[in-house]
């Protein structure tokens, strides 16, 4: 019994150690998502924004200018942005990206807003451009 425990925590102590590397560049990720480095950097954390990209954390942003808001049947919403109304535009994305919790009350999104027009119109143009 000793033995078989001993023998899983040096396998478990293994795999820990082997989890701190650090890949090429000194990135985590076993492939960068896409976006990264650009204006949607860190909207790309949680949100894919390529066409069929992988599903992460949050919902796809891939064709979100235009869409309905909540468009997600699958993805569990906040109740604020599963009852929000109308579409995406990029007025909308706007007032959502400066100060999403003032635009949109009880929305669950972690981000506290982007002060800098420049840098949410930039988001909104990169984000305007992912679409078919």
């Amino acid at each position: 019994m000793k033995t078989k425990l001993a023998t899983s925590a040096l396998i478990l102590l293994i795999a820990l150690v082997g989890c701190g590397e650090v890949g090429p560049e000194g990135y985590r990720y076993a492939a960068q998502p896409v976006g990264r480095g650009g204006p949607a950097d860190e909207c790309v954390v949680c949100h894919s924004v390529e066409e069929n990209g992988p599903l992460r954390s949050a919902p796809p942003l891939w064709g979100i200018v235009g869409a309905d808001k909540a468009r997600f049947e699958w993805y569990g919403y906040s109740l604020a942005l599963a009852q929000a109304e109308g579409i995406w535009t990029e007025a909308a994305l706007d007032e959502y990206l400066a100060d999403p919790h003032a635009f949109l009350p009880g929305t669950a999104k972690t981000l506290i807003g982007i002060p800098d027009e420049q840098e949410r119109a930039d988001v909104i143009a990169y984000l305007a451009d992912r679409t078919e």
